[in-house]
């Protein structure tokens, strides 16, 4: 899975958390800012990309960086699925 896939996936997790259509992202495209979620809509997000594309998120070693923009949380993602 490349990152555009994974930002994809963002884009239809953050739909279903928000509750409402979410355009396309860029890799630029802030989470909180651009977005708004909060910090309970990023847990949502994290926990059902987990599910959707197959990886654990190591809670000890998670940087906060992750979630800045969608192209950080797809660079994550992609990092930890070549681990599985």
């Amino acid at each position: 899975m490349d990152r555009d896939d994974v930002i994809e996936r963002i884009r239809l997790v953050v739909e279903r958390v928000l509750n409402r259509g979410v355009p396309a992202l860029g890799p630029d495209t802030r989470l909180l800012n651009d977005l708004g979620l909060d910090s309970v809509g990023i847990l949502e997000t994290l926990i059902a990309l987990e599910d959707q594309v197959g990886f654990e998120v190591d809670i000890d070693n998670l940087d906060p960086g992750v979630f800045d923009t969608a192209g950080s949380l797809a660079d994550y993602v992609t990092s930890m699925t070549a681990k599985v």
